[in-house]
């Protein structure tokens, strides 16, 4: 199984934390550019049906989320995700399996590996603390905080060689950087 960019970026809505407060600073976007228009990451998009167990058990949100709002079952549906592939386990995370995967799935560019390698030890230092707090549903808090850590990080990690170069690419990663959610910059799918 694979990890992508897309599916990060996608699973950046869901993984928001609730007891995250969210700086009402970072509820406004810089501008309108799509994150994926800034960085063009390996195309290792993983089949749905490889997370079809976890989308049935904790579904995605159909409507869309008040700003300032998380959506529910985000920790749960991240829980799932990082232990099936093997990366969480008994409440647990295996930094080194993380790497691991995150690394096999950007391909063979030595800057995406060194930027997915970057990307897992920021997170997984963030996220330690946090130990095996649960949220209300009893699913894994740290799960939800890594996925969402690593929306962040691979946008802001992002090799030169991937990275457009613009205003408001920079503009995005600098939101990013003050500690804003990735859920804040989140435009959907990049534009043709």
């Amino acid at each position: 199984m694979k990890f992508c960019f897309a599916l990060l970026c996608a699973i950046g809505l869901v993984a928001a934390v609730t007891s995250m407060q969210i700086n009402q600073e970072c509820l406004t976007s810089p501008n309108d550019e799509s994150p994926m228009n800034c960085c063009k990451a390996p195309e290792v998009v993983p089949h749905e049906e490889q997370f079809a167990e976890c989308l049935q058990k904790f579904p995605l949100p159909t409507e869309p989320l008040t700003p300032g709002s998380f959506p529910p079952n985000h920790n749960c549906f991240s829980q799932c995700m990082l232990e099936q592939q093997g990366i969480m386990n008994d409440g647990t995370m295996n930094k080194d399996t993380a790497i691991e995967k995150m690394v096999a799935s950007m391909g063979s560019s030595p800057d995406w590996q060194a930027a997915s390698k970057s990307s897992v030890e920021t997170c997984y230092q963030k996220v330690s603390p946090v130990g095996a707090e649960k949220d209300g549903q009893g699913c894994s808090v740290m799960a939800g905080n890594f996925l969402e850590c690593m929306s962040s990080m691979v946008f802001i990690n992002c090799p030169s060689s991937a990275w457009t170069d613009s205003t408001e690419c920079d503009q995005l990663k600098a939101h990013l950087e003050k500690g804003c959610s990735f859920m804040t910059i989140w435009k959907g799918p990049p534009s043709q």
